[in-house]
C-alpha cells in the first residue's frame, strides 16, 4: 500500500483550529521529507548521502521505501558524490536507486541507465548504456561497480575506450592515480602500434602519463606488481 505524503501548513491548521504543536509537528515533518535522509555515520562512505526531492514523494508504508517519481538530487559529502536523476527510491541506511542519471565523483563524470548504491557495503553500481569520462579516459560499458572504500571501479559487458581507444572483456580502475588494467581478450590501439590479446585473454597495465597539459597513457604487457598488488582483489 503506498500513500502521498504531505503536510498542512500552520497557517491551515490554526484557521481548522489544529492544536498548535500538531501544526509544529507537520512543519517539522515536510522540511524532512524535502531534504530527505542523512545517514550520519562518518566512519562509511555513502553514509552522509541527502537526498533532495524534485516534487511528489510516495512512501510505501509496508517496506519504508520513499519514492520520488518527478526524480531528485543526492549528494554525499564524504566521497564527494552528487548527482541528479529523473526517478530515485530510497530506504533510509540501506540502499538508493535511481535512473536517468547523470553523476559525478572522485572517479569522474558518469551517465547512466540505472545506478544503486548499497550504503552497507559502500559500493556503487551502475548498469545498462553507461558513459565514464574524467582527465585523459573515457570508457563505455554495460555494468560499471564502483567500490568506495578501496576507490576501485571495475567495467564489464563490451566494455570500449575511446580515450585511448580500447577494448576488453573487463576493465580495472584505480580512481586514485587514473591508471587502468585491461583484463581478458582486449585490445589496444595506440598512435603508433596495436596491441591484441593472446587468444585465451591476458592483462594489459595502461599508466596514466602527464605530459605538461597533456594527460594520456601508455601501454605496457609486463604489469607491474604494484598494479596487479592493487587489483588482486578483483582479478
Amino acid at each position: 500500500m503506498r500513500r502521498s505524503v504531505a503536510a498542512k501548513s500552520p497557517l491551515a491548521a490554526r484557521r481548522t483550529g489544529t492544536p498548535a504543536r500538531v501544526a509544529l509537528a507537520l512543519l517539522t515533518l515536510a522540511v524532512c521529507l524535502a531534504v530527505g535522509p542523512a545517514w550520519a555515520n562518518e566512519g562509511s562512505p555513502f553514509a552522509a548521502l541527502e537526498v533532495r526531492s524534485n516534487g511528489r514523494q510516495v512512501i510505501d508504508i509496508t517496506t519504508g521505501v520513499t519514492t520520488l517519481p518527478d526524480g531528485g538530487n543526492v549528494v554525499d559529502k564524504q566521497t564527494g558524490v552528487s548527482f541528479s536523476a529523473a526517478h530515485i527510491a530510497y530506504l533510509d541506511g540501506a540502499f538508493i536507486e535511481a535512473s536517468g542519471v547523470l553523476l559525478e565523483g572522485a572517479f569522474g563524470v558518469l551517465s547512466a541507465d540505472d545506478v544503486r548504491i548499497d550504503i552497507a557495503s559502500s559500493t556503487l553500481r551502475a548498469t545498462g548504456e553507461l558513459t565514464l569520462r574524467r582527465e585523459g579516459l573515457e570508457v563505455l560499458a554495460k555494468e560499471l561497480e564502483y567500490f568506495a572504500l578501496t576507490e576501485v571501479a571495475v567495467f564489464e559487458g563490451g566494455v570500449k575506450g575511446t580515450e585511448p581507444e580500447f577494448s576488453a572483456e573487463r576493465v580495472l580502475l584505480d580512481v586514485r592515480n587514473g591508471d587502468v588494467l585491461l583484463d581478458g581478450r582486449y585490445s589496444f590501439s595506440g598512435d603508433l602500434f596495436t596491441m591484441n590479446s593472446p587468444e585465451a585473454g591476458g592483462l594489459l597495465e595502461l599508466r596514466l602519463v602527464e605530459l605538461g597539459d597533456v594527460v594520456t597513457y601508455s601501454a605496457a604487457s609486463e604489469v607491474s606488481q604494484s598494479l596487479l598488488e592493487r587489483f588482486r582483489a578483483y582479478l
